[in-house]
């Protein structure tokens, strides 16, 4: 790619690769996106993606196959992808929350099970904790969940930061080599290998545009102290939970998440996989679709916590776009 491409026409470009591949709907004035697929009874499975991503990566791993026996439906995060940021605060667990789960009441959807990957666990706890009443179980891979000591690195902390953030987003749009994205690719998959189609086809470039580098910049770097701040409230997560992590997984170590959140949830199975890293969806599907089929045997019609929530249900309707 050359250089004024990458400096003037680098968003553009991305859009004309990456075209939505679901529907775009409009959720409080701004675009959110979802792909859905499957048409099966029982509460649908929500897919969730984590810091840097986007829904292609579901559609590139499990969805499919979840999609011949339950109804699936993968979600561009709030800034990521095709969607657009929440309201401000845009950064919180409940802002993104908030949009997503106001477009599910307006597709019918009123109870659900929620899959989170890596930053998406603390989201789908958070979820769990708002809304009990609405989430029937729960599954986390590689999630990042527990107070983990906090600190991110420079990386984080400036590039959510005014100004200087603004520079940081730059500099990586005009990083966007294919050397740096295979390089960065392969850190997040190791010690496991990138699948072939994963670069081509994931929509990788979507987390190096301006705003979206900027936009999870400061998610990650202020989930430490939002996962602080709900932790003490896991054990109220009684529903079902499905917590699937590889034990070498370096960039959410399941030492730190996933071990300590089973031994605080009332009814949760923890599922290590010896020698996988941080995409298991990838490397080891079969485990976690075998965990989504448990885990709706084991749903009931109870609550997944203590008391609803009192808020307003945001029942509207959805524009597409």
């Amino acid at each position: 790619m050359r250089l004024t491409e990458r400096i003037f026409g680098f968003d553009a470009r991305v859009a004309r690769l990456f075209p939505p591949v679901g529907t775009v709907v409009r959720v409080a004035g701004r675009r959110l996106h979802y792909l859905a697929a499957g048409k099966a009874e029982g509460p649908p499975v929500i897919l969730i993606h984590g810091a840097s991503g986007n829904l292609l990566d579901w559609r590139l791993s499990i969805m499919p196959e979840l999609a011949e026996r339950h109804t699936v439906i993968a979600f561009d995060r709030p800034g990521f992808g095709h969607s657009d940021a929440a309201p401000d605060p845009a950064w919180t667990l409940t802002a993104q929350i908030a949009q997503m789960r106001q477009a599910l009441v307006a597709l019918g959807h009123r109870r659900y099970i929620l899959v989170g990957h890596s930053y998406a666990g603390a989201l789908v706890l958070a979820w769990a904790l708002a809304h009990p009443d609405e989430v029937a179980g729960i599954v986390t891979q590689s999630g990042a969940m527990m107070d983990w000591g906090g600190g991110l690195g420079l990386t984080y902390t400036l590039g959510g930061a005014p100004v200087i953030g603004d520079v940081m987003a730059q500099i990586a749009r005009l990083m966007a080599s294919p050397a740096y994205i295979e390089k960065s690719v392969a850190e997040i998959f190791a010690p496991g290998p990138v699948p072939a189609r994963y670069i081509a086809e994931a929509g990788i470039e979507f987390a190096l545009r301006p705003r979206t580098f900027r936009m999870n910049a400061l998610m990650t770097d202020r989930l430490h102290r939002q996962v602080v701040a709900q932790q003490p409230r896991y054990g109220d997560i009684v529903c079902p939970v499905e917590i699937i992590h590889g034990t070498a997984d370096t960039i959410v170590p399941a030492h730190l998440h996933a071990e300590p959140l089973a031994d605080i949830l009332p009814d949760a199975r923890l599922t290590l996989m010896p020698g996988v890293g941080h995409m298991p969806h990838h490397e080891a599907p079969g485990t976690i679709i075998a965990a989504i089929d448990r885990l709706r045997a084991r749903t009931g019609a109870g609550s997944c916590g203590p008391a609803a929530d009192p808020r307003s249900s945001g029942e509207r309707g959805l524009t597409e776009v």
